[in-house]
């Protein structure tokens, strides 16, 4: 699965009565989801992709922005879906997987399936840090405003250059990600009251989040109809890396209700 990246928003229209809402994960864009986007709007899905506030403008410093924006824009997005679709599914990456839980907690019945790809639970923690990085971005978050980015976490050379040429943002905002770490431990103690169908994509190589997350998830949610899928080869930014066809595939299969597993699994790629 290859194509051209794009950070313009889309909603690709189908009339099947299904859309799909894709949030992407901070410091990022909807650039991430352009292969999938395209992908399951081919296979009958309406699908919508959006940029939050903060991550909207071209700069290449990223600007501070707090989830209660993002979140007031996934809201209202999903509710715009929701006006003229009967079933309605959501991706997450990343923050956007804290996103998608958030909304899922606030429409329990209303969202048929839910994916999370590497979700932001925890930063990882290299040994060389001292401290986590969490107690870092909360003692200096007042005081530093942004971090250089150097690379984005991808391991597909040639899709990391077509990353490098849509993405634009060269900082990480401080403030932003001290704001995506209150978001985290203000979803975690709703995860046993969510009970929609979910899958969990992780990779064991992911150098930005901690995959002891995706475990935590697995053992948290609620749900009964729920799927930890390892990845073996991929960084973090799953939908563009070098096994995405594998997750688009089983992402595919997990939309249609009738392929689901009915109990929780864990499985390899």
């Amino acid at each position: 699965m290859t194509g051209n990246l794009s950070n313009e928003p889309f909603l690709h229209q189908q009339d099947n009565g299904h859309a799909v809402l894709l949030l992407h994960g901070l410091g990022g864009g909807v650039y991430e989801f352009s292969l999938l986007g395209q992908h399951l709007y081919q296979q009958g899905h309406t699908v919508c992709g959006i940029n939050y506030p903060g991550h909207n403008q071209r700069s290449s410093k990223m600007p501070a922005s707090k989830w209660e924006d993002w979140y007031t824009h996934a809201e209202e997005s999903y509710q715009a879906l929701a006006r003229d679709h009967d079933h309605i599914s959501i991706i997450g990456f990343s923050t956007g997987c804290m996103l998608s839980l958030e909304l899922i907690h606030n429409h329990p019945t209303a969202i048929e399936s839910l994916t999370l790809l590497s979700p932001f639970m925890k930063v990882r923690h290299q040994w060389y840090f001292g401290a986590t990085p969490e107690t870092y971005v909360r003692v200096f978050g007042n005081y530093l405003h942004d971090v250089p980015r150097f690379s984005l976490p991808i391991s597909d050379r040639n899709m990391l250059k077509l990353a490098h040429e849509t993405a634009y943002f060269r900082s990480f905002s401080i403030p932003s990600v001290k704001s995506a770490l209150e978001l985290i431990e203000r979803v975690k103690p709703k995860l046993p009251e969510i009970t929609t169908p979910t899958l969990i994509v992780q990779s064991p190589h992911d150098r930005v989040v901690c995959p002891t997350g995706a475990h935590q998830l697995m053992e948290t949610l609620g749900s009964t109809e729920k799927e930890l899928l390892w990845l073996e080869k991929s960084n973090h930014v799953v939908m563009l890396d070098v096994e995405r066809e594998h997750v688009t595939k089983r992402i595919t299969q997990f939309l249609e209700p009738s392929r689901r597993r009915q109990h929780p699994r864990i499985v390899k790629s």
